[in-house]
């Protein structure tokens, strides 16, 4: 399966592999966003594990989900690392996940498909936040910056990864996993999606999708120079240009059991740190101490 996305950049720039300093929390969103802590025993929402959604018009068994357990996130990542090298997005490595610190922020939601109980397709989306930013902004900087003063409400999708699945399969696993990742986006608060593509898939996130230019082909060094253009998108903007893909999304609500995210533990996040080709521990120790004195560094 061709490799649609091209989610570059997720490797920090050397002026952000160690945060500092910790932002004033006055400085960032007024939301209530601190971070709970359960004593151990104790039965919150953060337990509940999200429910699975069938992804329909194929003949085989497949649900799309939030992971939300351990094999699932090691299925995700490991997967991700085995398609950007098959492609040359990634060097050789012994490392077997590709897990990057957008991936350690606490908003950052990782979505997959599963099929006998393993992984077959998967993308994360990281909202956009004070401490890292966004991964393209590597390089469409000036154009997130744009965004943002229009007031829109980011998130990014990128690392998306498949195997084995037929083009017409892949189609409909692709359009249930971003129906579920935009509708838990708007939960959230956000109302526009980016995403950096090949350009020889520009035309299908545009006439599917609907989604329209945001900069021009640019090369992307953290995914070994391929060539990539941006993209967003949000419901008006979908709406314009691909009135059945807006119904497909926004015309059924899921519900609200599968919007759930529960937050990775952070020894998890070390272990993935760790056993990943862009692992940057440092970096990582910076976000989880922001995580747990501030919570959520999301821009709204």
């Amino acid at each position: 399966m061709t490799m649609l996305a091209t989610p570059a950049h997720e490797v920090l720039s050397p002026t952000h592999r160690k945060l500092e300093t910790v932002p004033d929390r006055g400085t960032l969103s007024q939301r209530n966003t601190t971070l709970d802590l359960i004593p151990s025993g104790r039965t919150t929402t953060l337990d509940l594990k999200p429910i699975s959604v069938p992804v329909p018009g194929i003949t085989k068994d497949i649900e799309v989900k939030i992971a939300s357990e351990r094999e699932e996130w090691e299925e995700a990542f490991e997967l991700v690392a085995g398609n950007y090298r098959a492609r040359g997005y990634e060097a050789a490595s012994q490392k077997r996940f590709r897990f990057t610190p957008y991936h350690a922020l606490p908003d950052t939601v990782t979505f997959v498909a599963k099929q006998a109980g393993h992984v077959v397709a998967t993308f994360s989306i990281v909202p956009d936040n004070t401490l890292l930013g966004m991964p393209m902004e590597s390089v469409y900087g000036q154009e997130i910056a744009d965004l943002r003063l229009k007031g829109h409400r980011m998130a990014e999708t990128t690392s998306l990864a498949d195997t084995g699945l037929s083009v017409r399969e892949f189609l409909q696993v692709f359009v249930a996993l971003i129906k579920l990742a935009i509708q838990y986006h708007h939960t959230q608060g956000g109302n526009t999606y980016v995403i950096t593509v090949n350009p020889r898939h520009k035309a299908f996130y545009a006439k599917v999708l609907g989604f329209q230019p945001l900069g021009p082909c640019r090369s992307y060094a953290t995914v070994q120079d391929a060539p990539a253009e941006a993209l967003w998108g949000n419901p008006a903007v979908v709406l314009a240009n691909a009135p059945r893909m807006h119904e497909e999304i926004f015309g059924k609500p899921l519900p609200p059991q599968a919007l759930m995210a529960p937050k990775m533990s952070r020894d998890l996040v070390r272990q993935f740190t760790n056993l990943s080709s862009q692992g940057d521990p440092a970096c990582v120790e910076d976000l989880i101490a922001y995580r747990d004195r501030y919570g959520s560094p999301r821009r709204w």
